[in-house]
């Protein structure tokens, strides 16, 4: 186009260039790879053959900013002639894998683009209108059917404009070669994503904090043997391990960096492999929170070399949850006196001292006694290392592996011959960090004998006082009949990070991609069949450099040869095939199909020689639970290694003695949280939390859109309505729903200042909500009414109501007065004859709550407010003009441009967004909105930095101190 006709081209882009001034010195400090250098190299390219070219900065979803970039178009050249709409993305992953979010932002370009597009250029208005769309709507690609809806979309809008004034044309495009949305899938295989940012942060264990691709929390560390926790740590022939411990005060330290400052447990905490650290090695470690309804799930890995790559291996994974523990106390007196006189020594000699060897931190155990199947000892830090609990150590690593791993004595007929190594942890709860000086109170909580292959006890951690520190419950070690081994790591277990290392090995599929790139369409190509197809008088047209039923045939083979390939023959074992006798042993063996990839399993086959490790056995265990309501330690594995025993141990646990059974309903998580919903991915970014009310109906769903594009660099949280889900009672006062919902608040963002927000009738739980906490002495930077109404509109009076009867009958003649008749008539009946609410969905109580909220609503007296409140509203809806120039909605309610709240916040500021009060938080219209409310919110915390107000959410608070 530039060459042949000297075009004036408007380029539009989401994100903008640099200023032109700044271009020289930006593509002298970046990697020519750098998108942004690509793309001003691509303008500078254009402007060398003559064509005058702007850059505008636009969200093709957004129709405001798209609006700008167009006036800005039409003021530099004059009218738009011709548009080419090639915005897309894609994101190739199994559907059911997925987020809502991920789905939308596949969609949004070409569906709400298209839209939006259509809403600017009415027919006519343009000469000509191409949409880029693809032949995967033909070969149906795995992994993309979002991908194949959009542009089939695009297809259809094609279709649908034909005989019109401007000529629309969807061009189905093949793979490019070298450039297009193919290349740019492939830039991961070839290590070009850059790794997120992360921070340093100052905490014994961890040395940075940042955020996953996937938006979860991660820390890293980079571990050497002159760290004490691992010099101090050795087996005899020098091997420095992080002691199992290391792991609580990780999650500890993880937790206090998060934010969560209270109690929490640590549930179901398994160890895998050994983490040692090599001389002169720095072993890299990586910890992640991944948020879930009751709490976080941690992993905890190590970095392991594999063909030139940094994989990493787990080391550790667990459950942490939050709680609200009240103090607890023990009596350490009432338990020494029944037990023999305790042995006192300066720092006694463990009983695994045999096979380790311990620095000088470990020399804490002051006096033990041991009785019948409990122990009580104390311990404490020598004075060299007293003050380490007050420099940030949590849960002191030495004191706890000697606190917890003393009462070896337990165990019947225990010798030290052998050397017992951390297996798991039922439960730790974390009540208040480890003192210098304490007392533990170890309990069996199994048979234990020293011929077992696991030992189970239950510990109890407290001040010499007796004020309980830490609780422990099935704390399972295992006996090991040899030297501690450090195997290789298993190329199964390894994940590996986007960016890291070089690139990716690929998969077969993908080796035919990158046999499809090679062979392309290149860009002069490219050019020529634009312009051919432009020529053509079609709606649609396919573009392809291969043969496109070859590529549809080799699609089909290659999925269903996915399908088939998905499970693998049983090994060639030394045993019979036996088959699976009754439900729990089909169950069982349908699980073990499923994690081992493999055609039939049989009941007498072993777990680990049909290919199972440690990460399938947590999986597997899972399902388990999930099915039968039974939990077994990993270690059971050992003892029960086939389907066969595996069953009976279930069958005895949940009571059955012969037979089939039916399996249990899954048990339902318990939600950390009644209102507080995290709407973002992951963790949300690193900004000081959104906290959005839902509407009358208590219900979030529909602020999922609003969520999704501004929980991109800061956590988005709905606040829901008590009632919504379970048996609760909904709240039947505004102040009493804003208290419930400021407790969970403060979980989460302890202190201020807040960024509050609510949808149409929640905004005034939101108002009520910015009151209280203000009157508490907390600071509210900003509130956000999307569309909030007075809690009792003002109603008509009878003259307004005759006038709109009046002119109603004007436009509608006597016909009028029959439908006025006739909805009266019916207003009666109902009134007599009430029909029960809808519920909507079986599991929503949709209409308790909205009689809850409107008798709420009744009585509450809305407070003045001197604080910043933005009101975003859609266009108001004057339909009848009526006495005293007021305007009366379709909804017979009288229009205020500011709602009537300026008398109740003078400082108010409105602001209208496209839509209605319904559409303005959905696709396409909720992009103008998010961009508003991004400004707001970005406006108040630079006028809350500049006045030195802000403080930084609490997560970073603890991770830059």
């Amino acid at each position: 186009l530039a060459r042949l006709f000297g075009v004036k081209l408007t380029l539009i882009s989401r994100r903008a260039l640099p200023e032109r001034v700044l271009w020289d010195r930006f593509l002298a400090s970046h990697d020519p790879a750098d998108p942004i250098c690509r793309r001003i190299i691509a303008v500078q390219r254009l402007e060398a053959l003559g064509v005058e070219v702007i850059v505008a900065p636009a969200d093709v979803c957004n129709i405001e900013e798209m609006r700008a970039a167009v006036l800005r178009a039409e003021a530099r050249f004059g009218a738009v002639h011709a548009v080419i709409h090639a915005a897309g993305v894609v994101n190739d992953a199994p559907l059911m894998t997925k987020t809502p979010a991920q789905v939308e932002e596949v969609l949004a370009p070409k569906l709400h683009g298209t839209l939006v597009l259509d809403q600017l250029f009415p027919d006519g208005t343009l000469a000509l209108l191409v949409l880029f769309s693809s032949t995967s709507t033909l070969t149906g690609p795995a992994g993309q059917i979002d991908y194949i809806a959009a542009n089939e979309f695009l297809n259809a809008y094609s279709k649908k404009r034909i005989g019109g004034k401007t000529r629309v044309l969807a061009l189905n495009w093949g793979i490019w070669n070298g450039v297009g949305m193919a290349a740019d899938a492939l830039s991961d295989k070839r290590g070009e994503r850059s790794a997120a940012r992360r921070l340093p942060i100052t905490r014994p264990m961890l040395d940075e904090a940042g955020f996953d691709t996937a938006g979860n929390r991660m820390f890293t560390a980079a571990y050497k043997t002159d760290r004490w926790f691992l010099d101090g740590h050795r087996t005899k022939d020098g091997t420095a391990l992080v002691p199992g411990t290391g792991i609580l005060e990780i999650a500890a330290e993880a937790m206090a960096a998060q934010g969560e400052t209270g109690a929490f447990e640590v549930q179901d905490l398994y160890f895998f492999r050994p983490l040692n650290v090599a001389e002169d090695e720095s072993r890299a470690i990586q910890v992640k929170l991944i948020r879930t309804d009751e709490g976080y799930d941690i992993e905890v890995k190590y970095g392991i070399e594999s063909r030139a790559r940094l994989g990493w291996q787990l080391h550790a994974s667990a459950r942490v949850v939050s709680i609200s523990a009240a103090s607890a106390q023990i009596d350490p007196a009432k338990i020494a006196a029944r037990l023999p006189a305790p042995e006192f020594g300066n720092g006694l000699i463990s009983p695994q001292e045999a096979y380790l060897n311990f620095g000088p931190r470990w020399r804490v155990i002051r006096s033990r006694s041991i009785g019948a199947g409990e122990g009580l000892a104390r311990l404490t830090l020598s004075s060299a290392f007293r003050g380490e609990p007050e420099q940030g150590w949590l849960l002191h690593p030495a004191l706890m592996d000697l606190a917890t791993g003393w009462a070896m004595g337990l165990i019947a007929g225990y010798q030290p011959d052998h050397l017992w190594v951390p297996v798991s942890y039922g439960m730790v709860r974390f009540l208040h960090p480890l003192p210098a000086d304490i007392v533990s109170h170890v309990r069996s909580a199994a048979s234990n004998h020293a011929s077992d292959e696991t030992a189970r006890f239950d510990v109890t951690l407290a001040t010499p006082e007796g004020k309980v520190c830490v609780e422990i419950s099935g704390f399972t070690i295992r006996r090991l009949n040899g030297e501690l081994s450090f195997t290789a790591p298993d190329a199964r277990e390894l994940t590996f990070d986007d960016g890291q290392g070089p690139s990716k090995p690929t998969s077969p599929a993908e080796e035919r991609l990158l046999r499809a790139f090679s062979q392309g369409i290149r860009p002069e190509e490219g050019a020529q069949a634009f312009s051919r197809a432009i020529l053509s008088g079609q709606s649609q047209i396919i573009v392809s450099s291969m043969d496109l039923p070859a590529l549809i045939r080799q699609t089909a083979e290659v999925e269903q040869a996915r399908v088939e390939g998905q499970s693998f023959a049983r090994p060639d074992l030394d045993i019979e095939f036996v088959e699976p006798a009754n439900d729990i042993e089909r169950t069982l063996a349908q699980f073990w199909q499923e994690l081992l990839g493999l055609g039939r399993v049989g009941t007498q086959d072993s777990f680990f020689d049909l290919g199972g490790h440690s990460l399938i056995a947590v999986r597997l265990f899972a399902m388990v639970k999930k099915a039968y309501r039974v939990e077994f330690p990993i270690s059971i594995l050992f003892e029960a290694p086939t389907i066969a025993t595996c069953a009976r141990l279930i069958a005895d646990e949940i009571g059955v003695t012969e037979g089939d059974v039916t399996l249990a309903a899954p048990a339902k998580s318990k939600r950390r949280f009644t209102h507080l919903v995290p709407m973002h991915e992951g963790e949300g970014g690193p900004k000081a939390p959104f906290f959005l009310v839902a509407g009358m109906f208590g219900n979030v769903l529909n602020l999922r859109n609003l969520a999704q594009l501004l929980g991109t660099d800061r956590p988005f949280y709905g606040l829901q309505a008590r009632g919504l889900l379970g048996t609760e009672p909904p709240h039947s006062s505004i102040p009493e729903a804003a208290a419930d919902c400021i407790a969970e608040l403060k979980q989460v963002q302890p202190q201020g200042p807040y960024l509050l927000g609510g949808f149409s009738g929640g905004g005034l739980t939101a108002w009520e909500m910015a009151h209280q906490l203000e009157a508490a002495g907390d600071r509210v930077s900003v509130l956000v009414l999307l569309d909030t109404p007075l809690p009792m509109r003002p109603t008509l009076t009878m003259r307004d109501k005759a006038l709109i009867k009046i002119e109603e009958f004007r436009h509608r003649g006597p016909g009028y007065l029959l439908d006025w008749a006739r909805a009266r008539w019916e207003w009666e009946l109902q009134k007599r004859n009430p029909k029960p609410a809808d519920q909507g969905p079986a599991q929503f109580h949709n209409a308790g709550i909205e009689a809850a909220f409107r008798s709420a609503i009744a009585v509450y007296d809305l407070p003045k407010r001197s604080g910043a409140v933005a009101l975003i509203r859609p266009p108001a809806d004057r339909y009848w003009k009526v006495s005293k120039g007021n305007w009366v909605s379709a909804a017979k309610e009288y229009v205020f441009d500011d709602n009537d709240l300026t008398r109740f916040a003078p400082a108010l500021q409105v602001i209208e967004v496209p839509g209605d009060h319904d559409s303005m938080v959905l696709e396409p219209n909720v992009r103008v909105m998010a961009g508003r409310l991004r400004a707001l919110i970005g406006q108040a915390e630079t006028q809350a930095l500049v006045a030195g107000e802000s403080a930084p959410p609490p997560r970073l608070a603890k991770a830059a101190e």
